[in-house]
């Protein structure tokens, strides 16, 4: 009799669960599957590839966010922007987000050729030069130039066709780090962080001299007259060095405060950590080389507790590097033959003896055969333009076809799932190689002010704006 009816309430509550499900997808006709993320807003952005997502809010210059774009790998065509009625490769564009519900696209900035700008960082009120003005950093590679360009955005809420290129990062300067090492940037200028508290942008870029990309520091305190400052590499990457895996810095996260820079090195397990006291000569404080199992880090976040479950309170506070890899190789392309790219958890609270913890990622399901890429890309590193310091305990990760992904950090020993949202394709979605389907390519979330989310789609879909609406619930996956 009681197993009965517990059978009965079980099944009670599945028929309601089932029927909530129903009841919200019929509510977001957006969304392929949803749980405590809500959808707040979206923008197609005139079915532009889309990468990197930069949000950056105050009072006297409104709510903005700007998405760097791919470079059309579809068509191969310029896109039609009815803002100036013009065909246009894809470039930058700015959104005005006063409205989370209803994004405004006001400029798009088109590169000169199908070329990439999937980086792009922002700077308000700049007072190093004294202007007061806004300046926006973008990169531009697999194109003619590999260059980093910085626009003058003051005009944007006003007369967005005055925004202008007012300078060029091409190189650093040659013979600068011994005989035929350094110069015009080469393989790729792919992505940095313009930092308000001190003018450096903080880049990654290859170099003459060097295997692959590795992290520069510009000072821009002067935006019209960039200065090259330094650069951090880790051993095997300089030419002569030993220990080259095939690893290059895919961009820097800069800890201005604690003059930290943590970098993840994509084509191997790298995670490393450098000393900024001198920008002009950074030192390596750590490195781990976590391949195999892990492959591929891209985001790494330092994260401090001050409180933790099950730890005694003389073993804090703790710092963890929290590291997301991303999903590139075969091994996490449809049907995935072996999927190793995850998030995971390091203790770095002693700098010289750093060590994982944790590891967590989306059960594979039937993701490996929707195709496009399974497994992570990015979190958010930032939220309104400063270092994400995970205040809420809270990580979006874009997860490729997996949607966007919640994840809690209460115990960085056990990270524990609590929201997602997977959306559709929509009209402009196309597939990430040809021949294949059409599917979500979630690639990049930012946070506002308000808590809000940014999340990128890479083949087209547009920008989602997304709501935590559920209560962080710490437990296991």
């Amino acid at each position: 009799m009681h197993r009965f009816v517990v059978a009965a309430g079980l099944a009670a509550a599945a028929s309601g669960v089932l029927l909530h499900a129903q009841a919200r997808r019929a509510a977001d006709p957006m969304a392929e599957g949803a749980q405590n993320v809500r959808l707040v807003g979206h923008h197609d952005l005139q079915g532009r590839e889309s990468l990197v997502v930069t949000v950056k809010a105050d009072q006297a210059n409104g709510s903005w966010v700007y998405v760097g774009h791919h470079e059309n790998f579809w068509d191969e065509k310029p896109k039609f922007n009815p803002l100036t009625k013009r065909d246009e490769w894809n470039g930058t564009s700015i959104l005005d987000i006063a409205d989370p519900a209803k994004p405004r696209l006001v400029w798009h900035i088109p590169n000169d050729e199908n070329a990439s700008s999937r980086g792009v960082s922002v700077v308000y009120d700049y007072t190093f030069d004294g202007s007061g003005r806004d300046y926006l950093i973008r990169n531009s590679e697999f194109g003619k130039t590999l260059e980093f360009q910085i626009f003058d955005i003051t005009s944007r809420s006003t007369d967005p066709s005055q925004i202008r290129l007012v300078a060029e990062i091409t190189g650093t300067p040659p013979n600068s780090c011994g005989q035929g090492c350094g110069g015009a940037f080469i393989e790729r200028a792919h992505k940095g962080w313009w930092s308000q508290e001190s003018g450096y942008f903080y880049s990654a870029a290859g170099e003459p001299g060097f295997r692959s990309t590795l992290a520069q520091i510009f000072d821009l305190r002067d935006p019209r007259n960039p200065k090259f400052v330094g650069r951090m590499w880790i051993p095997g990457q300089k030419e002569g060095e030993a220990g080259y895996e095939g690893q290059y810095a895919h961009h820097p996260n800069v800890d201005e405060e604690n003059r930290r820079v943590y970098v993840g090195y994509r084509g191997a397990g790298h995670t490393a950590s450098f000393d900024i006291s001198n920008p002009a000569q950074p030192k390596m404080v750590w490195m781990v080389d976590m391949n195999p199992p892990h492959r591929g880090p891209h985001t790494v976040s330092p994260i401090t507790y001050t409180a933790q479950p099950n730890m005694m309170k003389d073993a804090l506070p703790r710092t963890y590097a929290f590291v997301t890899d991303e999903a590139g190789g075969a091994e996490d392309m449809s049907p995935c033959r072996g999927v190793r790219s995850k998030a995971y958890m390091m203790d770095i609270t002693v700098e010289t003896r750093p060590f994982p913890v944790s590891t967590w990622e989306v059960p594979v399901g039937t993701f490996c055969q929707k195709g496009g890429r399974f497994g992570p890309h990015q979190h958010a590193e930032t939220v309104n333009g400063r270092i994400n310091r995970f205040a809420d305990k809270l990580a979006w990760i874009a997860y490729f076809n997996a949607g966007v992904r919640v994840v809690d950090l209460t115990d960085p020993f056990r990270l524990n799932e609590v929201g997602y949202y997977l959306p559709k394709t929509t009209k402009h979605s196309h597939p990430i190689e040809k021949g294949q389907p059409s599917v979500i390519q979630m690639n990049d979330v930012d946070i506002d002010h308000r808590g809000l989310a940014y999340a990128s789609d890479r083949t087209g879909a547009g920008l989602f704006v997304l709501e935590y609406t559920g209560a962080r619930r710490p437990g296991t996956n």
